[in-house]
């Protein structure tokens, strides 16, 4: 099980990685933009216990690398 911190509180969560179909889910088709970067832009997802979540989707014009990504 891996453990996130996010901001005050710290999410349980079985699965890290997930498959384009599910994040498809999670964010409702990308629907809603919350904000971008150098990476690329970030969308609000609800998972299917309801907690919300952030979505960092990496452009391919993106000047940032996997590293910086993954700091990000």
């Amino acid at each position: 099980m891996n453990m996130i911190n996010i901001g005050s509180g710290t999410v349980v969560s079985k699965k890290l990685q997930y498959t384009y179909a599910e994040v498809m889910d999670i964010t409702s088709n990308f629907e809603l933009v919350i904000g971008r970067g150098g990476f690329g832009s970030v969308y609000c997802g609800q998972m299917k216990d309801g907690n919300k979540v952030a979505v960092k989707m990496l452009s391919s014009s993106s000047t940032q690398g996997p590293k910086e990504f993954r700091t990000e």
